[in-house]
């Protein structure tokens, strides 16, 4: 459990300074002609910590019995 914890924070920890370089909005969502209909703050992207953690527990945990 203690391990699990500890990847998740360094996922986490590695996701936030990635998002330190990048501009304040980021478009998520282009149109048909290729212009950016939903833009968001760059701290938003931080919510998806959570698809590559599922990755690690679905994969890479130790399963316990």
């Amino acid at each position: 459990m203690k391990k699990d914890i500890i990847v998740f924070l360094i996922m986490f920890f590695v996701l936030f300074i990635v998002i330190l370089f990048l501009p304040d909005s980021i478009p998520i969502h282009f149109n048909w002609w290729g212009e950016a209909d939903i833009v968001v703050h760059k701290y938003f992207l931080l919510a998806g910590v959570i698809i590559p953690y599922s990755v690690y527990w679905q994969f890479f945990r130790e399963k316990r019995d």
